[in-house]
């Protein structure tokens, strides 16, 4: 995320109304410029526009709050203050009335009036007009014709005046509705035209009105669709997993956003030598904070931008991504099943660009806003929105996000595995610490303080890392044969479930390769384990059942254990996984314990009426004498057959989980086999003597 969001006040905060403020349209020009015309026209062109417009001429709704038998005519004789509260109470029943009904509203107005013979126009606008108007219509009429249209008219008593001062006047207007739209975030559009065309304006003003938060949020669902639609259309693999990267300060040291305003400064020669002036992105969020609103006037900001694209090419040549993520976004392009997605709420077409000159336009797709006539604006919770969307259904993919600040941490927290980038520390979101410790600790409140999804990434490896490394484990990106890695591009069979980089694995590792400790203390270690992968992962993967309990208090209560614990068998396959497997039973202490030396020692009574086989072995490496016992288990009749096989291992050779290897499609084919490790290794280092797992558990290192 852009660096330009952290730099506004702490003390802002983001407001969500409970109701989205209306669409309101106001249709303004000069007396005579023909404003009731078009509402006119626009009517009788949209047969159906009752069904999504409300229509008002401002005057007539001033009138009717006069009161009975009163009109414009005594409005005119209040004082300016008394006007200036009727046209407020009008604009505001407009925007009522349309917060009822959910219709947009489109409404005649007038911005000012300037008498032939006063030196200075008299502006009606109100503020109720500036918090409430959405858009405007301008329409600019040519002031000659405008003048003959006011002589020739002759159902409105109008003051002669010349075209010379209808055209001061316009300017005047014009250029005062300008300023104030910039600073009210009111998208300003002017119609320059004798005849407005009826068809295409209608087709814009629908445009407007599905400009809303909610319609925004529908588009960037229907484009996540569309994106993930055409990159399957390109892949012959199923896609299993996306890696969804915010842009700026993730991807890059640059702020592309702030990169972009100072390109802009030079090419107009507003050099600001010495001083770090504020970008116009910068001071609405300042202002605005990181609402809806505040990044669509963003977008505004960027409409009015002339050599928009030219800008956006010079940036995006100067922008140069991370090697480490370069060298990730790349092993993309050589497995199928992944697919990259940056998510931006800077602007798409830069971060186009900078892909393409990586020559990986076709494999790393962006969404990301620009101008206003995009109609895309990219949110906190835009980013949540997308990796929401590709995790659940129709999509259910696997996704791992990556951010910089506190605008990802939504995006972050939703995903599989939410990476924090770290960068410089005198360039990186100086608020992100403490909304990633606040982040944590309220997760921390339904589960233990280190069980959560978020992991952080040092680029480069030497930066200070953000928050405890135990709290906030740290991952190399460019370690192909890492857990985290493996997660990725490996493809590890669904069935296969590892505690991985867990700060709670990294504690329960230590012991079992600290060369120091053998003997009692290492097979407490691997009981520990055992238990550990019992309650953690065997009971999701089996269920659990409720049963009755004393409580301490005298009365009965509800506890809970494995379902059909009584009916399940925990093999320890002789020796290594014998003090792993008492864990387990620690964990199922009702279940029957069986040790086998080989498949030949389970006979089939100990599977008669059981509903589960937990075979526990301390390391699996090609996955051999598992697949023995399984084979033997499977030939064993019906109830052999159907049984649910689960492996429990300390530690799993990650090679053999592989689609080419045996034990690898056996965990892909076989939908009642599971296997659970503490960790995967690409270690294929077979121990011996002093470094074997039995030799070490029971003493026995100078016997081999």
């Amino acid at each position: 995320m852009s660096s330009q969001a952290d730099q506004s006040p702490t003390t802002v905060t983001v407001k969500t109304p409970t109701t989205p403020n209306p669409t309101v349209i106001g249709i303004y020009g000069l007396p005579g410029s023909g404003k009731s015309t078009f509402l006119e026209n626009l009517k009788k062109s949209l047969p159906t526009w009752s069904h999504t417009f409300a229509i008002y001429e401002g005057s007539a709704v001033i009138a009717s709050l006069m009161g009975p038998d009163r009109g414009l005519d005594d409005f005119n004789t209040l004082s300016e203050q008394e006007k200036t509260r009727y046209r407020e109470l009008a604009i505001t029943q407009i925007r009522d009335d349309c917060q009822k009904t959910g219709l947009a509203a489109l409404v005649a107005g007038h911005y000012m009036f300037w008498p032939r013979d006063s030196e200075q126009g008299t502006v009606v606008w109100t503020k109720a007009d500036q918090d409430t108007f959405t858009h405007i219509v301008y329409l600019q009429v040519a002031a000659e014709t405008l003048c003959r249209r006011r002589q020739r008219d002759q159902t409105r008593k109008r003051e002669p005046v010349t075209p010379a001062h209808l055209h001061k006047w316009q300017e005047e207007e014009m250029r005062q509705l300008d300023a104030v739209a910039k600073d009210a975030g009111i998208y300003l559009v002017p119609l320059e035209s004798a005849f407005f065309p009826i068809r295409e304006i209608s087709k814009t003003l629908h445009e407007y009105r599905t400009e809303s938060e909610h319609y925004n949020h529908v588009r960037v669902l229907a484009t996540v669709d569309e994106v993930l639609a055409n990159v399957r259309a390109c892949r012959d693999t199923k896609i299993t997993t996306a890696l969804v990267f915010d842009a700026d300060k993730t991807l890059t040291a640059e702020d592309t956003g702030r990169e972009f305003w100072k390109r802009l400064r030079e090419s107009s020669r507003k050099r600001d030598v010495g001083q770090q002036v504020s970008t116009p992105a910068e001071d609405i969020f300042r202002e605005h904070g990181y609402t809806y609103e505040a990044f669509r006037r963003v977008a505004m900001s960027y409409s009015k931008v002339k050599g928009f694209e030219e800008l956006c090419n010079d940036v995006a040549k100067k922008t140069a991504l991370y090697p480490e993520f370069l060298t990730l976004l790349r092993r993309v392009k050589t497995h199928g099943h992944v697919m990259a997605l940056v998510v931006t709420c800077g602007l798409r077409q830069i971060w186009e660009n900078v892909i393409e000159e990586q020559g990986l336009g076709q494999y790393v797709k962006v969404i990301g806003g620009g101008g206003i006539d995009e109609r895309l604006i990219i949110t906190d919770k835009s980013k949540e929105a997308v990796v929401n969307r590709l995790r659940g259904p129709p999509h259910n993919l696997r996704v791992v996000a990556f951010g910089d600040s506190p605008l990802d941490l939504p995006m972050l927290q939703a995903a599989d595995e939410g990476v924090v980038v770290v960068g410089d520390e005198r360039t990186r979101s100086a608020s992100m610490e403490d909304a990633l410790s606040t982040a944590i600790e309220q997760l921390s409140i339904n589960g233990p303080p280190h069980d959560h999804n978020l992991r952080q990434t040092l680029i480069p490896h030497t930066v200070t890392p953000r928050l405890d490394t135990a709290l906030l484990p740290v991952i190399d990106l460019l370690d192909p044969a890492s857990a985290f890695n493996q997660f990725l591009f490996g493809r590890l069979p669904s069935s296969l479930l590892h505690a991985a980089d867990r700060p709670s694995a990294k504690l329960m590792t230590t012991p079992t390769r600290d060369a120091n400790i053998s003997g009692p203390a290492l097979r407490e270690a691997h009981r520990r384990i055992g238990w550990y992968l019992a309650t953690e992962f065997i009971t999701s993967l089996v269920g659990l059942e409720e049963y009755s309990i004393p409580h301490v208090q005298g009365h009965k209560t509800i506890g809970h254990r494995l379902l059909h614990e009584q009916d399940t068998t925990i093999v320890a396959l002789m020796r290594g996984g014998e003090p792993m497997a008492f864990g387990v039973n620690d964990a199922f202490p009702l279940a029957m314990f069986l040790h086998a030396k080989a498949p030949e020692d389970v006979k089939p009574h100990h599977l008669c009426k059981q509903h589960t086989i937990i075979l526990v072995d301390s390391v699996v490496n090609n996955g051999k004498t598992v697949l023995e016992f399984r084979e033997r288990i499977r030939a064993m009749g019906e109830e052999g057959k159907d049984i649910r096989l689960v492996v429990v291992a300390g530690v799993v050779q990650v090679e053999a989980t592989g689609a080419e290897h045996e034990l690898g499609r056996v965990l892909r084919s076989d939908g009642k086999f599971h296997l659970v490790a503490l960790r995967v290794s690409d270690n294929k280092f077979t121990g011996r003597g002093g470094t074997d797992t039995g030799n070490r558990l029971f003493g026995t290192t100078r016997l081999d």
